[in-house]
């Protein structure tokens, strides 16, 4: 178990979750949790984020979709292929 802080930032009283147990759930800056209170304990869930094409490929590198020689290939082939069959 860990034990966290209470610390006053602004008008609210904030806790910071530590790295490892981030890191361990999946959640970072940014990520929305919900806060419930079972058992007079705080408790925090993560909400999962929609995992449509655009969410899972924001964070990938750029330089991934580049076209290679050999998607290029496979570009090339499938329209000789369909020139064949319109022939």
């Amino acid at each position: 178990m860990t034990a966290v802080t209470v610390r006053q930032s602004g008008g609210a009283d904030i806790v910071s979750i530590p790295k490892a147990i981030g890191k361990t759930l999946g959640i970072k800056a940014g990520s929305q949790l919900e806060l419930s209170i079972e058992d007079n304990k705080i408790v925090l869930t993560p909400i999962k984020e929609s995992q449509d094409l655009a969410s899972l490929l924001a964070d990938s590198p750029k330089d991934c979709f580049a076209i290679s020689e050999e998607d290029r290939e496979w570009l090339d082939a499938d329209s000789i292929l369909q020139n064949d069959k319109d022939a």
